[in-house]
């Protein structure tokens, strides 16, 4: 194996940080911080990666471990997070709030116009 365990957890630890923005003392933290930000199954491949940190600290235990089971739920979550765009997330946050604040001066003027028309102002 070319990585070890951890450094695979670190490499995942960094991108969550570096494309989510989610902090943690350990990669089973970052996951709960961003739970709903992740794919089902990209979150439950870095839970497995998560819970198989726990057991490469045993050598006993290191002996249940998958090794290629590890190195795909590795690669899957670093694909995905590969294929975020923050530039884009940024500029869909910013969208979307320029047209609620748009909708909301729609209802309004309607509402203002609807209510001089009923008072017989127009």
């Amino acid at each position: 194996m070319s990585q070890t365990i951890e450094q695979m957890v670190a490499e995942v630890r960094a991108g969550l940080r570096e494309k989510l923005g989610l902090r943690g003392w350990t990669l089973a933290a970052q996951l709960r911080r961003g739970r709903r930000l992740l794919p089902r199954h990209i979150r439950t491949e870095a839970i497995y990666l998560a819970q198989i940190a726990a057991l490469a600290d045993n050598p006993k235990l290191h002996r249940m471990i998958d090794e290629a089971k590890v190195r795909a739920a590795h690669r899957n979550v670093l694909a995905y997070l590969a294929t975020i765009d923050l530039a884009a997330q940024r500029r869909a946050a910013a969208l979307n709030m320029v047209a609620s604040i748009a909708f909301g001066l729609l209802v309004t003027a309607a509402l203002t116009i609807l209510v001089l028309w009923w008072r017989g102002f127009v």
